[in-house]
């Protein structure tokens, strides 16, 4: 069989009402598929009826925004050149609206089109009023997404999704997080759109290359999506997102476990690069272990300590944080 046919569907739930969201998803380490949860959204119901420009004609702000093209030979998929040194698509400017009326119309039929990330906020403000989940206690940054026939290669997020087709058919292929080695990642530093992605075409593995890539699919789940249907992404897991229709919208929710005032991991990533990747394998393992124990493993860590000596194994309040900021700073600047 071929990709995706073999891939077990993801946990589905079946008719589920936009205030049932928040419990199902509290909580949750693995991705649900929610079907309907959005069905009784107007913009779904405009999209629908084939009327989405239409509805969304009044929120426009007509702000510019970076809209990705490439040509038929893309095939739809948004990657590297060959040479790698440079993408297979060029980042031009346009308007939510016009661009979005023009897939509506069937144009770039033959082209790829594709528009990543737009805050909802400032290009559709007011949209939410009738278009939205209750989640309390969380303040999501909404954006909207659309495109045609499209292709992502598989990345992660550090926030939590939740991911709404609003047009069109979509398909996301998931993977845990421990498959990050069988994924293959490209560069940090120089990808498409702010993440490393894998390097494997899911649709052709170079399986010579890419070995390990068959442990990641035995790994996988699909998630076949239409509109109204939403989908619960956790934290960390690589996903796959492909647009199967000529107009293809949706609209996802981000939102992070943490305050932003704690940092973001990726940067701590980087540092450790720079401090511990030129260290000697043995080294570097043995750095590995140290981390396990106090960053992964931080409440066994602390367990045997008294409370008013664990410091920054204690509670991570935004005092606590502040003082490692602190520290952090002054040891850079030290630095030859």
């Amino acid at each position: 069989m071929n990709y995706p046919d073999f891939i077990p569907a993801v946990e589905t739930l079946e008719s589920v009402a936009p205030e049932e969201v928040a419990d199902l998803v509290t909580g949750r380490t693995t991705p649900l598929l929610m079907k309907g949860a959005a069905a009784s959204w107007p913009m779904v119901q405009a999209g629908q009826r084939g009327g989405l420009g239409d509805y969304l004609a009044p929120y426009d702000q007509k702000r510019q925004l970076v809209v990705f093209r490439a040509g038929a030979s893309a095939g739809g998929r948004i990657f590297y050149n060959e040479a790698m040194d440079g993408f297979n698509f060029t980042r031009t400017t346009g308007q939510l609206l016009e661009t979005l009326r023009m897939l509506e119309s069937g144009g770039s039929q033959d082209k790829t089109c594709y528009v990543g990330s737009t805050a909802v906020e400032q290009h559709l403000p007011g949209i939410r009023a009738e278009n939205d989940f209750p989640l309390p206690g969380i303040q999501p940054l909404v954006c909207i997404w659309f495109g045609n026939r499209t292709r992502i290669a598989a990345h992660f997020d550090l926030p939590e999704n939740l991911a709404c087709v609003v047009a069109g058919r979509r398909r996301f292929t998931l993977f845990p997080p421990e498959q990050v080695g069988n994924l293959y990642p490209g560069p940090l530093d120089f990808n498409p759109g702010g993440q490393a992605i894998s390097m494997v075409d899911f649709y052709a593995p170079d399986y010579e290359r890419y070995p390990r890539f068959r442990e990641a699919l035995a790994a996988a789940s699909v998630a076949e999506m239409v509109p109204g249907d939403l989908l619960y992404i956790p934290s960390m897991w690589w996903h796959q997102v492909e647009g199967l229709d000529d107009l293809n919208v949706l609209v996802n929710y981000w939102w992070r476990s943490t305050p932003g005032w704690t940092g973001l991991p990726h940067d701590a990533m980087l540092h450790a690069l720079m401090s511990i990747g030129g260290l000697p394998p043995a080294q570097r393992k043995a750095w590995g272990e140290v981390f396990n124990h106090f960053v992964v493993n931080r409440e066994e860590a602390a367990a045997h300590i008294p409370a008013e000596r664990r410091g920054p194994l204690s509670s991570l309040d935004r005092g606590m944080v502040g003082r490692l900021k602190k520290l952090l700073i002054e040891k850079l600047q030290r630095m030859p």
